[in-house]
């Protein structure tokens, strides 16, 4: 995801604290940001899809632009995983 405009900045995950607040590092500012729970859910899809702890963030509404697709297809992973399972049989008499 690349963005190209001044209004957004890449944050740095720093913690979550108590009460849902997020603490992150944008710049040399630190950002405290209370969410609710779909934000919450929506931050962790995000972080565990990116493998890394940086989060985008719009600086004038303070809003985090966060990737929250799946990096996989449930039917494909499920075809796959019947797939493997054939293979496992494959070859013994």
């Amino acid at each position: 995801m690349l963005l190209f405009n001044s209004n957004y900045e890449v944050g740095v995950f720093k913690r979550l604290s108590e009460n849902n607040e997020l603490v992150m590092d944008v710049g040399s500012e630190e950002y405290i940001l209370k969410l609710n729970d779909e934000e919450m859910e929506d931050l962790e899809q995000h972080l565990v899809n990116q493998e890394n702890l940086l989060i985008p963030f719009h600086m004038k509404t303070k809003e985090l632009i966060l990737n929250t697709k799946p990096n996989y297809d449930e039917e494909e992973m499920e075809e796959l995983m019947n797939i493997s399972e054939g293979a496992e049989g494959h070859g013994e008499d």
